[in-house]
């Protein structure tokens, strides 16, 4: 089963097209038909993100090839554009979408080979300047389910 991830920001992102004669990294809008995960992302603006498989698996497998290395490029890019990004990643074929776990990571993170992508997955992508100030000044209280991690690390919601 394959894997799928999104994302999305308050302000709109780089599109790159899908070639279907030429599989490679795609940033794609998302479809007006797909309401249920538009319901689970807070920003207007949300992308569906592909690989050459055509679908999200290889940014979990092929962490030193090229696939996670374009979408650690691409984060990057759209951290100029937007100050935080939020994810969701899944295995389609569900009747529901359910977020299982939360992670906030850098770009960076995502390229890391010890780094997967998880069914249920809700993320928060955030430059590591950004993590480095939040824990230097942490939040006085925590009005959401988001809270600071390491990059790369875990924890259920």
């Amino acid at each position: 089963m394959c894997l799928a991830l999104f994302i999305a920001a308050s302000k709109q992102l780089p599109v790159i097209p899908k070639d279907p004669e030429k599989p490679a990294f795609h940033v794609v809008p998302l479809p007006e038909s797909m309401d249920d995960v538009r319901k689970l992302l807070p920003y207007p603006h949300i992308y569906y993100v592909g690989s050459h498989e055509g679908c999200s698996c290889a940014f979990n497998y092929e962490h030193e090839f090229k696939s996670a290395l374009e979408l650690r490029d691409y984060l990057r890019k759209a951290l100029t554009v937007a100050d935080e990004i939020e994810g969701f990643s899944y295995r389609p074929g569900q009747e529901r979408l359910n977020v299982l776990h939360s992670v906030t990571i850098s770009p960076g993170g995502v390229a890391l080979p010890e780094f997967f992508f998880q069914d249920g997955q809700r993320l928060l992508f955030r430059s590591r300047k950004t993590m480095q100030a939040q824990r230097r000044n942490p939040p006085q209280a925590v009005s959401s389910d988001w809270k600071p991690t390491r990059v790369g690390a875990r924890h259920l919601k």
